[in-house]
């Protein structure tokens, strides 16, 4: 008996499918730049979401928090953010998502993007990339008070004159998009810094 069951099992271990192995980024990065500041990153994040956690020594005033800003001294900025999109290429990772919480009341609510590169197998350092950008401001959306649910704004259509054959026309507003004024390239158009100086690694799983 105890012989058949463990052929039971073992065959039953043979026709279980593998599963794919899921695309993820994480790590832990301090690193200096031409400025001689230190920086540092930790995130981490796959098709689901992810977060991160930035900081950076450069003191910046923050005009919300100080009546004066000629006043009081500057803080290094931290900035608290969670991704709500994700896309690996390669050895390369592009997340971006809102920031939640940052020592600098300027910085929440805004978009950020995260670009990073494993560079593991190329001997070289592992370097990355941000943007930070206001979200686009949609103002007043439009509806149909008679309709429930009305979502005619949200469609996309062209604006042309009939008219004339030269009109390229006018596209209508995306409000679903919360690009704003951050756009989304392919993962391998951005440019990455240049780091001086580094400890810890960026893991990118494709």
């Amino acid at each position: 008996m105890k012989s058949l069951g463990f052929s039971s099992i073992l065959v039953l271990s043979l026709t279980i499918p593998q599963l794919a192995t899921a695309q993820t980024a994480s790590g832990t990065y301090r690193f200096l730049l031409e400025d001689d500041l230190i920086k540092s990153v930790e995130f981490q994040a796959d098709e689901r979401g992810g977060s991160m956690t930035f900081t950076d020594e450069a003191k910046v005033l923050d005009g919300e928090d100080i009546e004066d800003p000629r006043h009081g001294d500057p803080t290094p900025i931290y900035v608290k953010a969670d991704f709500d999109d994700f896309k690996v290429e390669k050895n390369r990772a592009l997340m971006s998502g809102i920031v939640l919480d940052s020592s600098h009341t300027s910085y929440i609510g805004t978009l950020v993007q995260l670009v990073v590169e494993d560079n593991a197998e190329n001997k070289v350092p592992d370097t990355l990339s941000w943007t930070f950008c206001k979200p686009r401001d949609r103002g007043w959306v439009p509806s149909d008070a008679e309709v429930k649910d009305d979502d005619g704004a949200y469609l996309r259509w062209w604006a042309t004159d009939a008219e004339r054959k030269d009109d390229v026309g006018v596209p209508s507003q995306d409000l679903l998009s919360n690009e704003g004024d951050c756009p989304v390239f392919p993962v391998w158009e951005y440019a990455m810094v240049d780091i001086w100086k580094w400890e810890g690694d960026i893991i990118v799983k494709p």
